[in-house]
């Protein structure tokens, strides 16, 4: 079902997730325009920190579109800071703990909500309001947005597509027709095919445009972390301690590597040209070879890794960090530690921004690190 903004009730819903505590969130006209090319320089070890902003709660996830980076919390808040400064732009509250990537298309923020009813929102940035909200079944799994529509998978393994501007539903596949049982990670597109894993190890193949099924691959083990589509195959990790590689196509299974321990919970890979590097629980971090699944080499740490690793190939590192607090630069090519930062708090997220490596840690910090600043700023 699908609402749109104002009217009736409907119309009150909005103004209780949006103005809750009169908290909104309104960006600058222009300022989800793509930044000037950014400087390597700012991603060089040592790094330091810039500045440090509160999250308000243990935060989630972030992103960045042009110059605002969107930061999301374990009590349903999207925060707002345009970079490079880290001024705030507001906060959107959506009522609940958000697991799932927002995505950005236009104007609007779309964001997944997993609360009962709740499903999908549609808010404007420039606007300060929500335009449409697709009611459902909450979703814990992020969004994929590819052209005009934007793709969903729900906690009970419904799968659809939205029209991105308007939220009206272009196809939808049930749970019954499709096999699955509940999803979190963020659906993909490889090769034109929408790829789909629940909770207990089953992945599909979508076509995109009508929602038909075209294969189904079963055993994976339960996927939490995001697939990552690679050229013509899918890159899968489980709570299993396992990482597969599924042809796109045909959802063949080319490859897996196994943990000794198969208890691991694996993170999303990143990955540079032929290699992927994937991190664990149990605090390894693995660099893996695309095309025939390989291990080429292993690095242990001292703590648990959680958050997927950052790599910048241009400077041949990849950023790893851990439950300890430790920020790490190891060698793309062996794995070597190169450097490394100590007690920002535990490593839940870090992503690559054009103003430098953005570390969210618990209890409640988004930092800013770059190579070019010596002291912290005061907050805004």
């Amino acid at each position: 079902m699908n609402a749109q903004f104002p009217q009736g009730w409907a119309l009150l819903i909005g103004v209780a997730l949006v103005l809750s505590g009169c908290r909104s969130l309104q960006v600058p006209i222009g300022a989800l325009v793509a930044p000037a090319e950014p400087s390597l320089a700012l991603l060089k070890p040592p790094l330091t920190v810039t500045w440090r902003r509160d999250a308000e709660a243990a935060p989630g996830l972030a992103f960045e579109t042009g110059r605002i980076l969107f930061v999301t919390n374990r009590k349903g808040d999207i925060h707002a800071l345009e970079l490079p400064e880290g001024r705030r732009r507001g906060v959107l509250d959506v009522g609940r703990d958000l697991m799932g990537q927002p995505v950005v298309h236009q104007t609007l923020l779309l964001v997944p909500v997993p609360l009962e009813e709740g499903a999908v929102i549609g808010y404007d940035l420039y606007q300060r309001r929500i335009v449409w909200r697709h009611l459902g079944e909450g979703v814990e799994a992020g969004l994929w947005q590819a052209g005009m529509l934007v793709y969903v998978a729900d906690r009970r393994g419904q799968v659809y597509a939205l029209e991105g501007v308007t939220g009206q539903v272009r196809w939808q596949q049930s749970p019954e027709t499709i096999g699955l049982e509940g999803v979190r990670s963020r659906p993909v597109i490889a090769q034109g095919v929408l790829i789909v894993a629940d909770k207990r190890g089953r992945i599909v193949g979508l076509d995109t445009a009508h929602g038909s099924l075209r294969w189904q691959q079963a055993g994976a083990g339960p996927v939490y972390a995001d697939l990552l589509p690679v050229g013509d195959r899918v890159l899968v990790s489980t709570t299993r301690g396992r990482l597969l590689a599924i042809a796109a196509q045909t959802g063949a299974l080319l490859w897996t590597q196994t943990w000794p321990d198969t208890s691991v919970h694996l993170t999303t890979p990143a990955v540079v040209g032929n290699q992927a590097y994937v991190a664990g629980g149990d605090g390894s971090v693995c660099a893996i070879d695309l095309k025939t699944g390989k291990r080429l080499w292993s690095w242990q740490g001292p703590a648990a890794i959680v958050a997927a690793p950052v790599a910048v190939p241009e400077l041949e590192l990849l950023y790893v960090g851990d439950l300890d607090g430790t920020l790490y630069a190891l060698d793309l090519h062996n794995g070597a530690v190169r450097w490394k930062l100590e007690d920002l708090g535990d490593v839940l997220h870090l992503t690559r921004t054009a103003s430098g490596l953005v570390v969210l840690c618990r209890p409640r910090h988004i930092y800013l690190l770059q190579s070019t600043h010596e002291t912290l700023a005061a907050s805004p």
